[in-house]
């Protein structure tokens, strides 16, 4: 096997096509190290042993083994009392070619939540500022907050999640967006326009009329 063809394969085909997360990549290279490095088909692991070499949490181990079979680069092929039976996939054997298209997104399924992956995407959405106040932000100084919070059903969809800064997100907590908007209007942190602007944006927000540019 020619391992620097290899890598660039999964390096410029595999993580970009399939959209990889730093996780995912570090846990697949992880388990392709367990099976081909080695010269064996598959591998045997258990979550806590997974956890305590990538220094990860089981839950964020699980999470991510879940996700890389779902994207079809692992198959988990039996659960045993030992841990997970699991066979990597390499690049050609999924078909993805340097000069395949990449797939158009279902926003609907993509998580805008969780590990901050598309900050850049909602921070140019929000035009570089806090959805509530207006307040002027940068990818490394502000907040992912949910419209609806989770404890009332909200979800991670790019309706439900904005960009805050670190004093909405803070005083926010579990208010609804609505609820948050007249606080700062009522303590003079948004005027009578901005008020009603920012409450035209969250009823576009919801019926899926501020759609994020990946």
């Amino acid at each position: 096997m020619d391992w620097r063809v290899l890598l660039s394969e999964i390096e410029d085909s595999l993580f970009p096509r399939l959209r990889l997360s730093v996780w995912e990549r570090v846990v697949y290279y992880h388990l392709l190290r367990q099976t081909w490095v080695r010269e064996e088909e598959k591998t045997l692991c258990s979550v806590a042993g997974i956890s305590s070499r990538l220094v990860m949490s089981d839950v964020k181990v699980r999470e991510v083994l879940r996700s890389l079979q779902e994207k079809g680069c692992i198959k988990i092929e039996e659960r045993t009392r030992l841990g997970h039976e699991i066979r990597v996939l390499l690049p050609s054997e999924l078909n993805l070619t340097p000069d395949a298209e990449d797939p158009i997104p279902d926003l609907s399924t993509i998580d805008f939540f969780s590990g901050r992956h598309h900050v850049e995407s909602l921070l140019k959405r929000e035009n570089g500022r806090c959805f509530y106040c207006l307040r002027e932000v940068s990818k490394e100084r502000c907040e992912l907050d949910h419209v609806n919070p989770q404890v009332d059903g909200g979800d991670n969809s790019y309706r439900n999640v904005v960009i805050s800064c670190h004093e909405c997100n803070k005083v926010k907590q579990d208010l609804t967006g609505e609820e948050h908007l007249r606080r700062l209007y009522r303590k003079g942190l948004l005027s009578e326009p901005e008020f009603q602007e920012r409450t035209a944006a969250l009823n576009a927000l919801r019926s899926g009329e501020l759609v994020p540019q990946l």
